[in-house]
């Protein structure tokens, strides 16, 4: 399995494998996954074109991205040909839709196994990003989390959640807000990264913004992206900006002078700040030169 660097996986973006417009377009998004869909977006009558469409795309390297493949579930009768279509050398991983429990991530492991035995992978090769987007999901999103060492990320589906749920999504987000932090603890105890729900408002850039600050807050490290005016939004809103960054440094020194004084802790504006703070600053400087690097090299 390729190197994972956790933190960078700011959006990922979905493209539904049927249309080759769309396919043609993500070429050039600037997002830092992207996921060539087989499930919801694409209609049944036309699961066989994205299959083929996927597949060429990939045959010809077409995307400089990191490329997810969503499938369709186990329960579907259509997971099978999914994954025959699209295992490819150009794929970093599956999202696995309506995961119920950490069985189903046993399930996708050994699948995932005996796919690269028989298609001359290496192990571990693929990984999985799944989908939490039940109610059993949620409250086993731990036990998912450390299922297997190919879960890189939990990826929150919220109005799948809500319809499990019966529930309402409403303007203030109250009935997601308990499910996404469940699943951004449950992700960072594991130690992988936490995906946010799209947000399906696309022409709502204020509220957009308003969503990825509260993701922020709670702990995600990226979310799901429905459309790509929304990716340089969420990109910035995932990155350190210039004032954290510059706080970050002023902690750091800080905290680095008091040492030499023999102490641990020191007051910063008023403000005492010690060892959670600075591994909080070093944590924010190493994101904020990974990102720079990245959008270097996508000039």
């Amino acid at each position: 399995m390729k190197n994972y660097k956790q933190g960078r996986l700011r959006t990922m973006t979905f493209v539904p494998g049927y249309m080759t417009k769309f396919l043609d377009k993500a070429i050039d998004f600037q997002s830092d996954a992207l996921i060539l869909d087989l499930e919801d977006s694409v209609p049944i009558a036309f699961k066989d074109t994205a299959r083929e469409n996927i597949r060429s795309y990939l045959d010809a390297g077409r995307f400089k991205q990191r490329v997810f493949i969503r499938v369709n579930s186990i329960d579907s009768g259509l997971l099978s040909k999914d994954m025959t279509a699209t295992l490819h050398e150009n794929v970093e991983g599956f999202m696995f839709t309506k995961t119920v429990d950490e069985k189903d991530i046993h399930y996708y492991d050994k699948l995932l196994g005996q796919l690269e035995v028989d298609n001359g992978f290496e192990h571990q090769r693929f990984c999985m990003c799944p989908l939490v987007e039940t109610a059993s999901a949620v409250l086993r999103a731990y036990e998912i989390a450390l299922a297997s060492s190919r879960v890189i990320a939990l990826a929150f589906g919220g109005e799948d959640y809500l319809t499990d749920l019966d529930g309402l999504h409403k303007e203030h987000g109250t009935s997601l807000l308990v499910p996404r932090s469940m699943i951004v603890i449950a992700a960072r105890a594991a130690k992988i990264d936490a995906i946010d729900t799209p947000f399906l408002e696309v022409r709502n850039t204020d509220g957009f913004r308003k969503e990825m600050a509260l993701a922020r807050e709670l702990g995600f490290s990226g979310s799901l992206i429905l459309h790509p005016s929304q990716i340089e939004i969420a990109n910035a809103s995932f990155s350190p900006s210039q004032l954290e960054v510059a706080e970050a440094r002023r902690i750091i020194e800080a905290i680095e002078t008091s040492r030499k004084q023999g102490q641990a802790t020191t007051l910063l504006d008023g403000n005492l700040v010690g060892p959670p703070m600075e591994k909080r600053a070093f944590s924010i400087l190493e994101k904020h030169e990974l990102f720079k690097e990245k959008s270097r090299r996508s000039i």
